[in-house]
């Protein structure tokens, strides 16, 4: 079985949200109560119904050319890292569903150290590859933070459909992931089994 360079940063993050998974299962209490209960768990819909759309729409520029080419049009001419991006907010998304103010606060800054360390590993190999080229994307373009007056769209892409099924996958598990905590935490909170403890 082979493995890339981001199969490590892969397994992280899935063994960070099955963990969210136990504590969600296992715990009970929580500080977002009554109507913001409710606002937080709209927004948290809202922030990864957002992530899943973004991930579609980056890949459609990213797919496919990762390894040889320095993607700078579409997403990747606001920031150099929009695919992270996609992930942090996709994380606080979860978060919030779960009602948990630690959760809310711990998941997103969790996995921005995941992917922040994921894209440090990512610049030195695109500087390796590309040299200058790089290096101007690199002073030009922000890391994470969208800079939209840099904005560039092409006329066309091409996109292999294989990539793109596999993309579509992988962003629907993160709206998976939204359903099974919210119907983790429901049946939990409903008296379905005994809670171990509590989680703020």
């Amino acid at each position: 079985m082979t493995t890339s360079g981001s199969t490590p940063r892969i397994r992280l993050t899935q063994t960070l949200y099955l963990l969210v998974l136990v504590l969600v299962v296992a715990s009970d209490g929580h500080d977002i109560r009554g109507g913001p209960a409710l606002l937080a768990q709209s927004a948290g819909f809202l922030l990864v119904v957002c992530a899943v759309l973004g991930r579609l729409w980056i890949t459609l520029f990213i797919a496919g050319r990762k390894d040889e080419q320095l993607v700078r049009e579409g997403p990747f001419s606001l920031c150099r890292h929009p695919l992270y991006l996609g992930s942090i907010i996709g994380a606080l998304g979860i978060g919030l569903t779960t009602l948990s103010l630690a959760l809310t606060i711990a998941l997103p800054l969790a996995v921005g150290a995941i992917v922040f360390a994921a894209s440090r590993r990512e610049d030195a190999a695109l500087l390796a590859a590309h040299g200058d080229s790089w290096r101007q994307y690199r002073d030009s373009v922000p890391a994470f933070w969208p800079a939209w007056s840099h904005r560039q769209m092409p006329d066309s892409i091409a996109v292999p459909p294989g990539i793109y099924r596999k993309a579509f996958l992988d962003a629907a598990s993160f709206l998976g992931l939204w359903l099974l905590v919210l119907l983790l935490g429901g049946l939990r909170a409903s008296g379905a089994w005994p809670a171990l403890f509590r989680l703020p």
